[in-house]
């Protein structure tokens, strides 16, 4: 009632009080989840110029130097007028007073009161009429001062301080609330990001065992477990594009011996010097394991028979060719191949492709090369296969 007895309208009443309650209504929708601390303030200040009667409205954040900087402002006439920051020290100027003492200033006419101070950058600035000046707390914290003018003097009223009284405290829970979501957005980065990276060498640790699980340590060849997957693709492969390939199994003739007679160091030291050799031997394309003991398996794909031939005895006589430290001592091996032609079909016609067979097949081969006096090539064929199943 104090409002109407100082000659406010019932009418001019009601509005300011719809206009309040638009900005009251408006600052509680708003979210805080703005791009930047800056955005969010210019939202805020965007809703209170456009509710109510006041020229212009900035904010002077608070710094970690005690001095209060005009973060950004905005005027009735051009919302999107940029301001030269102004900077006041504690205690300087209306807005420094509000900041020292905590509580509202209101300047009624700023030409006439003493504590409206003119700082060095307002020098080509139009100067307000009248101004009122609110800190901006976020719990106990002083984080900032509303500041809100217009031209003329002694405009505001005691609606506008009670109601910008209300407007600070949302103003300040928005800030406390953005902070608050930064911090937590930051958090959750840093842990994510922690997470991410624990993933990361999990599954990098996962991928190296899973590796070593494949590769025999004593050659760095791949290993059985690996061959299967890369076989069942090469086949597929095949299979796809009518392609052949070559299956070629290779065993080290009288590595037993070997190991008997020069011990087992130097018998890893053959199989590890084989293994290299291998290596030479083979295209990145093609598949190459140590598939146990002194026994080592190649799928050449993409392959004829004629071409897994030639591979093959290229592969014997370098095995055959290496120097060794011992007198006398070479060592020679003894080498299957099975092809699979582009038809894809088993010995028997059987399209239905086992590895393990097709593994068998050279391996039968590989007998027919042992018992043919070892240090030989020997692709399989039906002839080869009934000569081993008379044998067996």
């Amino acid at each position: 009632m104090d409002i109407l007895q100082n000659g406010e309208g019932l009418e001019t009443v009601i509005i300011d009080l719809l206009n309040s309650l638009s900005a009251v209504k408006d600052l509680s929708e708003l979210n805080c989840q703005a791009g930047d601390e800056k955005e969010l303030i210019r939202n805020a200040l965007t809703i209170l110029i456009q509710n109510q009667d006041m020229e212009r409205c900035s904010l002077f954040l608070l710094n970690d130097q005690g001095v209060l900087i005009n973060l950004t402002g905005l005027s009735l006439n051009e919302q999107s007028q940029k301001y030269t920051p102004l900077e006041f020290k504690i205690g300087e100027g209306v807005i420094g007073a509000a900041a020292q003492t905590g509580e509202l200033q209101h300047c009624q006419n700023c030409l006439e009161d003493d504590r409206f101070a003119l700082n060095d950058k307002q020098k080509n600035l139009d100067l307000p009429g009248s101004i009122i000046s609110v800190p901006i707390f976020v719990g106990q914290e002083l984080v900032a001062v509303l500041n809100i003018s217009h031209p003329q003097t002694y405009h505001f009223n005691d609606w506008h301080i009670r109601m910008l009284g209300i407007y600070k405290n949302m103003l300040g829970q928005l800030i406390s609330n953005y902070r608050l979501f930064q911090q937590m957005e930051e958090q959750i980065s840093k842990r994510t990001e922690k997470l991410e990276k624990a993933l990361f060498d999990i599954k990098a640790l996962k991928d190296h065992f899973e590796n070593m699980s494949m590769i025999d340590q004593l050659t760095g060849l791949y290993n059985r477990r690996y061959f299967y997957e890369q076989a069942n693709i090469a086949i597929a492969n095949t299979k796809r594009y009518g392609q052949t390939l070559c299956i070629l199994v290779l065993d080290l003739d009288n590595f037993k011996q070997v190991n008997d007679t020069y011990g087992h160091g130097f018998g890893d030291d053959v199989l590890v010097r084989v293994s290299k050799v291998l290596e030479e031997q083979v295209r990145e394309t093609d598949i190459l394991i140590r598939y146990g003991g002194e026994e080592f398996v190649v799928i050449f794909t993409n392959t004829n028979c004629s071409n897994g031939e030639v591979f093959a005895e290229r592969i014997r006589g370098a095995v055959e060719s290496l120097k060794w430290e011992k007198d006398g001592f070479v060592q020679t091996t003894s080498i299957g191949l099975y092809c699979l032609d582009k038809n894809c079909c088993m010995p028997d016609g059987n399209k239905d492709i086992n590895i393990d067979k097709l593994v068998s097949f050279a391996d039968t081969a590989l007998y027919t090369a042992k018992a043919q006096g070892r240090n030989k090539v020997v692709v399989f064929n039906k002839d080869v296969l009934e000569n081993y199943s008379e044998n067996q």
